[in-house]
């Protein structure tokens, strides 16, 4: 009965062989003809030491010819000289060969990523294990692009060792068998580093990523300079160093294990070798064949040397490749380029929202009506249940129980691409993405072609358009200093989002604390402008400011998952209960206010 260790190293292989396999086809589809060349160069440099056999016992035997043929010796020589001459260079124009074929599949492979991170629904990049496998799959690139180089180094020591195997099996049988069993050691070596690897580089590849996204925090600006600003810069660097030294603990086993197996094969192999020799020394078969065979084990035993650090290669790619793989072969939803209808009415029934391991429901039979042209606003304390119904309106989170009604009919999880290109959500971890102005504002729609005006009315909109008018370049001024462009505030960050949001112009805007980071006078205006034209659009905002809750047509309470009120701010004002609670400083701000 076969172990587990076994099994799990039968796993290991054949996750090498399927990952070896896609490597190749890919890098042939997209880098055809380096490939092609690669593959070429590393049958010819696979070739030399076998041709080096036989030409340099044509050369002997021409020299030591009881009447030497100087045309026959000249033809011999010049082989000999043209083939070792040449071994380096192919050998080096292989490499190069290989190296640019791994550049196109590296292309290739980013920009399936991309493709295929751009095309996950909402409810799918929410989950962490999808987060966690995006991650592990970018990591995976740059090693994956080395594997056809790899796999043609691997085939390149097959036919070295059948070559040796058939130059020499002419003078002596027993000394070509021996030199073809030559390969034997390191196979055997190559079973058990695949062991080891397989066991080795998870945690080790775990541990890079960790070191690696602290490591991000340093140098991406924000979170760079906040560590600055706080002095705490030099524990993330000891959190980096620490999984550093980590990393290096697990590797070093790894490698200390190769490096016994190497070592083990590489004796064995000499050893075969010697023998291969000292079976064709006393086969009589000569002073020229023995020199000629030499040169050429000698010449074979510098590729055969290298196979098992290629097989580990692979060995060690083959997780995350794996990762690689699966993320690209997620079916992609295609966005419709604009909305093709306008949503006219939301009605949550009886809404239950459970998150995994928890004991209570964060949404507890949320029922509520929105309807075009009606601006409606979800408060309640952190926790209490307003994003996650936001979160469940949109195709993130997946409802227990209760239905979500859209125009009358039910919506099913995930939302469907015309539903959901029918929805401007701004959360409170919008993205400061630092591209051009025109860029990071065209971001808020699939639509290509956007026109400068359009941009201009979403930026007024949002109360960013007199700066941008301001900044050298406009609408083409890059953002983000870390790219020598201009910085923004965060406050100026958050309008640039909500600037996405007036251009995508969907029939359902969802604004999740959309002026947090905007001072109070850009936030009385952008709340005006929003009540201006919510006739036709359905408005959902989330908010923890009493002032800005006046205009809206009513007021969700949220508190423990559950809606506990309903009503205007007027209404919720004049009487007790939770909507007075969580606003009582701010409620009695505005009564003094109005006192006075």
């Amino acid at each position: 009965m076969a172990s587990s260790q076994d099994l799990t190293l039968f796993a290991a292989l054949s996750a090498a062989l399927r990952i070896s396999w896609l490597a190749v086809r890919d890098a042939a589809r997209h880098g055809t003809g380096w490939f092609v060349a690669a593959s070429v160069l590393s049958l010819c440099h696979a070739l030399v030491p076998p041709a080096e056999v036989l030409l340099l016992k044509r050369l002997l035997d021409e020299i030591a010819a009881p009447v030497r043929n100087p045309q026959h010796l000249a033809t011999a020589l010049a082989a000999l000289t043209v083939v070792v001459g040449l071994n380096f260079s192919i050998g080096y124009l292989a490499l190069t060969a290989s190296q640019r074929t791994g550049l196109r599949l590296g292309w290739h492979c980013r920009t399936g990523l991309a493709r295929a991170a751009a095309g996950l629904p909402p409810h799918r990049l929410a989950e962490p294990e999808v987060s966690t496998a995006l991650q592990a799959a970018e990591l995976g690139i740059e090693p994956l692009s080395r594997v056809p180089g790899n796999v043609l180094q691997l085939l390149g020591t097959a036919v070295t060792a059948i070559g040796l195997c058939a130059a020499i099996f002419t003078f002596s049988p027993f000394a070509g068998v021996l030199v073809l069993s030559a390969l034997l050691p390191t196979v055997v070596a190559m079973t058990f580093i695949a062991r080891v690897e397989a066991r080795g580089w998870p945690p080790v590849a775990a541990a890079q990523r960790r070191s690696t996204y602290a490591m991000e925090q340093l140098l991406q600006q924000r979170s760079g300079t906040e560590l600055a600003l706080l002095g705490t810069g030099d524990k993330i660097a000891k959190r980096v160093s620490r999984e550093q030294r980590r990393k290096v603990a697990l590797l070093d086993k790894v490698l200390a294990a190769d490096m016994r197996w190497e070592t083990a094969a590489s004796t064995g192999t000499a050893v075969l070798l010697a023998a291969a020799l000292w079976a064709m020394i006393n086969s009589g078969a000569g002073a020229a064949v023995a020199a000629a065979a030499i040169a050429g084990i000698l010449s074979g035993l510098s590729a055969i040397r290298f196979t098992g650090h290629a097989f580990g290669n692979i060995m060690s790619t083959a997780p995350q490749a794996d990762s690689y793989y699966g993320m690209v072969a997620e079916p992609a939803i295609e966005p419709p380029t604009a909305p093709a209808r306008r949503t006219r009415r939301i009605e949550l029934d009886r809404l239950t929202v459970r998150y995994p391991g928890q004991p209570r429901p964060a949404v507890d039979g949320v029922s509520l009506t929105v309807e075009r042209g009606e601006m409606i606003a979800l408060v309640g304390s952190n926790g209490a249940g307003k994003t996650t119904t936001v979160n469940a309106l949109v195709g993130i989170v997946p409802p227990e129980a209760g239905a979500i009604m859209i125009d009358g009919r039910p919506a099913r999880f995930p939302l469907q691409p015309e539903l959901l290109a029918d929805v401007g959500l701004l959360n409170q971890e919008f993205g400061r993405y630092e591209f051009t102005v025109r860029e990071a504002v065209e971001l808020g729609t699939p639509r290509t072609g956007v026109g400068d005006a359009e941009l201009w009315t979403a930026l007024d909109a949002a109360r960013l358009g007199d700066l941008v008018r301001t900044l050298p370049d406009g609408l083409d001024t890059q953002l983000g200093q870390q790219w020598g462009g201009v910085g923004l505030s965060g406050g100026q960050w958050q309008r640039l989002a909500l600037a996405r949001i007036c251009l995508r112009d969907a029939g359902v805007w969802i604004l999740d604390e959309p002026t947090s980071a905007i001072d109070a006078e850009a936030e009385a205006e952008i709340f005006a402008e929003l009540q201006q034209n919510k006739e036709n659009r359905i408005t959902i905002v989330v908010s923890h400011r009493a002032w800005t809750l006046r205009g809206v047509d009513r007021i969700y309470v949220f508190d423990e998952g559950r809606i506990v009120q309903v009503g205007s701010y007027r209404e919720l004002l004049d009487q007790p209960g939770r909507f007075a609670d969580l606003f009582a400083e701010q409620l009695a701000g505005d009564q003094t206010g109005r006192a006075s």
